[in-house]
């Protein structure tokens, strides 16, 4: 890449691409020019083979209709000779089959391709051999064409000439003419097909034209469009052509133009198209002509024109880059030592003492020179000055954080896991917004602690309190709770923020947790009166779902993160009605979980603050646990058998043996 080469390759790069371009783009300009002097030729091309085409159909609208005439007077005279003719041929006594045989061969030796020769009523006997009969009538409605020569009966009509038009009896395209009879009324009608001059409209046409303009192959195509933009003449299907289609571009503006009288040009694809007015002589406007030129010979020309300054380019980059070369080199040498002794001072921190000599020379290298050793030797002794202090600040800096790291997990000790890593996010404290949020709340508190605190010793109280509140600490947390706060021998936990699994989830995920925190309370007090403890340790739970307002409240000296609120309250109430070993729910936590937990209604309670009474539920266990479980509790009895996987015949053994050790034979007899 031209970021990686030497200042010798750059600077013949630079000279070589300097003369590339400067070639190019003269040559580029020469060709533009050309190019629009070439188009402006062809449209006047175009114009002039516009008024051409205009020319060329005017005659040929014209031709037709003077043959046409002179051709209906011949015709006139013939069927007046017919009529005459057919009148002594008659008075002569000729039959109707002689008479029929003579207009045949008439038919057959003249232009004429039909006669009909009618008696007084129409009815037409006489006629060529090759036709029938016929019958003429006056109806237009019956006869759109024939009705017409019926007034050469009633001697309305002397003449009647049509122009050529379909006949109805097979569409074929005929001109008639016909004159009344000499002798008697009848109608003496000669016909002439159009073949005749549909061939003479093609050999003096405008695709007689067309086509002999586009046999030179300097027009790629030709289209002439009438007056309603319909195209009349194009090229012919039959011819191979690369032109012979209109595109989209080119059909778009043919209106415009009838419209205006203005002519326009266009280049699509490889040609150039020219859409032209085409007038008549007293200004009329016809309609248009599209003729498409072609820019291969254009094309030809400016190709040769860039290949001769490709070469003019590269002989002219070939010359700059020797010379660019050589006075590269001479001029490198200096730059060369300098560039050498800076790549040494970057890599081994030493000056490089052979830059003394480029520094003895006078010219402006010389001064670079000078100036670079002198910079170098402020640098050296600058980097060993912060080396040192780098050093000094990285030892302070390490300490520092070995410190702060101390500090930030003895903190985390002191705050759930939750709110620690809210409060930590990615590294940065980030406070937390006071925000109402429907939780659901749990406090738990042992029952007759004060007892138990006056029977032992301060150090046991304290380990026991602490081994209390780490189990229960750990349930909490293993159900994602959120820990607000201990107060004394009681845990205050809740359940949806900072983090939530839905407000039903959080619910269950709560009476989940209390009833393990029950049972660990049991374990513990079997594991504390085996110690010596004289108090059982029996565990009450209050839990209440509702809004409250969570978030950090407190001074700028102290905050806490903690909620507040009516539910608060009301979950601290009902764990004060509940009875020991035992959890209690308030109505809107049951109605989240009672299809997954069995609770009993117990009697209302009243609380302060709150007018009607407090409806709560006593939890009894997991419904997929109801017909498993035989699970009873009472002072200093604890009994709980899982009759899905214990063996009964062992469990009344056990049983009895119990009921024989209290003395009570009858009862284990039975």
């Amino acid at each position: 890449m031209l970021f990686k080469l030497s200042f010798v390759s750059r600077l013949v790069a630079l000279v070589i691409g300097a003369a590339v371009t400067s070639t190019l783009l003269a040559s580029a300009a020469s060709s533009w020019f050309f190019y629009r002097d070439q188009l402006t030729e062809i449209e006047r091309q175009g114009l002039t083979i516009a008024r051409l085409l205009a020319r060329a159909a005017a005659v040929a609208d014209q031709t037709p209709v003077d043959v046409e005439e002179i051709i209906a007077q011949h015709m006139v005279v013939a069927a007046t000779a017919i009529s005459e003719l057919v009148a002594v041929a008659e008075t002569c006594g000729l039959t109707t089959e002689q008479i029929n045989e003579r207009l045949t061969r008439i038919d057959d030796k003249s232009i004429l391709d039909e006669v009909w020769v009618s008696d007084e009523k129409g009815f037409s006997k006489l006629h060529t051999g090759h036709s029938p009969d016929f019958q003429f009538k006056p109806s237009a409605k019956e006869q759109p064409q024939a009705h017409e020569f019926w007034g050469l009966l009633t001697g309305a009509s002397s003449v009647v000439i049509q122009s050529i038009q379909k006949r109805e009896v097979d569409g074929e395209r005929y001109k008639y003419v016909g004159v009344p009879g000499v002798d008697k009324p009848r109608i003496v009608e000669v016909g002439y097909s159009a073949r005749y001059f549909d061939r003479m409209k093609e050999r003096i046409g405008l695709q007689r034209v067309v086509d002999g303009l586009l046999a030179g192959g300097d027009i790629d195509a030709i289209f002439i469009f009438d007056k309603g933009s319909r195209l009349i003449v194009g090229p012919k299907r039959d011819v191979e052509r690369q032109g012979a289609k209109l595109s989209e571009g080119e059909l778009a503006p043919i209106a415009e133009v009838i419209r205006t009288g203005v002519a326009k040009s266009m280049t699509i694809g490889s040609g150039d198209s020219v859409i032209a007015p085409i007038n008549s002589e007293n200004g009329e406007r016809l309609g248009a002509a599209l003729i498409r030129l072609p820019l291969g010979r254009i094309g030809h020309h400016i190709r040769v024109q860039l290949m001769v300054a490709f070469a003019i380019s590269m002989i002219a980059s070939l010359a700059g880059a020797a010379l660019a070369a050589w006075i590269a080199r001479r001029q490198m040498a200096p730059i060369g030592a300098i560039t050498r002794a800076a790549r040494s001072l970057e890599a081994d921190r030493v000056l490089d003492g052979r830059l003394s000599a480029v520094a003895a020379k006078d010219d402006e290298l010389g001064q670079l020179a000078r100036v670079f050793m002198t910079t170098a030797q402020d640098f050296l002794t600058r980097e060993k000055t912060l080396d040192a202090l780098v050093a000094q600040r990285t030892t302070a800096l390490e300490a520092r954080n070995s410190e702060l790291m101390r500090l930030s997990e003895r903190l985390s000790s002191y705050l759930s896991p939750q709110v620690y890593e809210t409060l930590f996010q990615n590294g940065q404290v980030v406070p937390t917004l006071a925000q109402r949020k429907k939780l659901t709340i749990l406090f738990a508190d042992v029952v007759s602690f004060s007892e138990i605190a006056e029977s032992v010793e301060a150090e046991d109280l304290t380990r026991l309190l602490n081994e209390f509140l780490n189990e229960m600490a750990g349930i909490a947390l293993k159900h994602g709770a959120t820990i607000d706060k201990y107060i004394g021998d009681a845990i205050m936990v809740f359940f949806g923020d900072p983090k939530s699994r839905g407000i039903k989830e959080d619910a269950k995920a709560c009476v989940l947790m209390a009833m393990e925190m029950v049972a660990a309370a049991r374990r513990l007090d079997r594991k504390w009166r085996s110690a010596g403890l004289g108090y059982p340790l029996r565990l009450r739970v209050g839990i209440n779902t509702g809004y409250c307002t969570v978030g950090d409240f407190g001074s700028q000296q102290r905050m806490d993160y903690t909620i507040v609120g009516h539910q608060v309250n009301l979950a601290a109430r009902i764990e004060k009605a509940a009875e020991p070993n035992s959890i209690l729910l308030a109505h809107e936590t049951w109605s989240l979980v009672k299809d997954e937990v069995l609770a009993e209604e117990q009697a209302p309670i009243h609380v302060k603050g709150v007018q009607a009474p407090v409806s709560t539920y006593k939890v009894s266990g997991l419904v997929t646990e109801a017909k498993g479980i035989i699970e009873e509790e009472s002072d200093g009895v604890s009994v709980r058998i899982d009759l899905a996987s214990a063996d009964k015949s062992e469990v009344a053994r056990i049983l009895k043996t119990a009921l024989k050790k209290l003395d009570v034979d009858e009862i284990a007899a039975d």
